[in-house]
């Protein structure tokens, strides 16, 4: 059964040890991982995206192939034939909205039950979740962020997420999770939730950083997630 990898996003700080990484490439049997990864989330700059990505493995021991129009039509067999599928972040609405142009989404769906790795960052994550936390309108005024909308995604996973949650004025997701039902996550940058069907645990590149789980069997009562301890809920967060 497949892994979920979800990444809230990336601060600018340098991360020498590459903790994230080098956990995601743990996780594969073979000995040289291969790596899809997808830029579509910036839509205006595909090959920065793609560079940012390769500088960040350029010292891991693994393979990438990038997603490109010219390979889109061969997106099931890349697929198959990775041992990660790594989607960048950027806009979640952009990405979603490729997604079901080309048809991926479908593609994506047949492969969840094999024992891929799917991981994400930012609208990467959001990408497999029901609903997110986006921010294509979002604006700045006075030091503030407004405008932050839920997006709808592929309902891979039967849960919500917002990333970038250190961002103070996303303390609006609160209560809008509220809305949907279902457990909810909040992920701040330079943290990484791992999800294997009803277990879940976080990887931190930052410690002074954090996850929080809401619960929606406890009326959403925000939860702090510990590195090195793996929770565990009652059923699968699979749709």
């Amino acid at each position: 059964m497949a892994l979920f990898a979800l990444i809230g996003g990336s601060s600018p700080q340098p991360h020498l040890d590459n903790k994230i990484m080098l956990h995601l490439l743990s996780l594969v049997k073979n000995k040289r991982p291969k790596i899809l990864f997808c830029p579509y989330a910036k839509i205006n700059q595909i090959e920065k995206s793609i560079n940012k990505f390769l500088k960040l493995v350029s010292n891991l021991d693994c393979d990438v192939v990038s997603l490109n129009m010219k390979n889109l039509n061969s997106f099931s067999l890349l697929l198959n034939e990775c041992d990660i599928f790594y989607v960048d972040g950027g806009c979640c609405d952009d990405l979603i909205s490729f997604f079901k142009k080309n048809g991926l989404d479908k593609i994506l769906k047949s492969y969840v039950n094999t024992n891929k790795i799917f991981a994400g960052s930012s609208a990467g994550a959001m990408l497999y979740t029901n609903v997110a936390m986006g921010d294509k309108y979002a604006y700045c005024d006075n030091f503030h962020t407004y405008n932050y909308k839920m997006v709808k995604c592929l309902n891979i996973l039967n849960l919500d997420i917002c990333p970038h949650y250190q961002n103070e004025d996303l303390v609006i997701y609160n209560d809008e999770l509220k809305e949907y039902n279902m457990d909810a996550f909040g992920i701040e940058e330079d943290c990484m939730l791992v999800i294997n069907d009803n277990k879940f645990y976080v990887i931190k590149e930052d410690l002074t950083k954090s996850v929080y789980f809401f619960d929606s069997t406890k009326d959403y009562l925000m939860i702090p997630l510990y590195e090195g301890v793996v929770y565990e809920k009652d059923c699968s967060f699979r749709s």
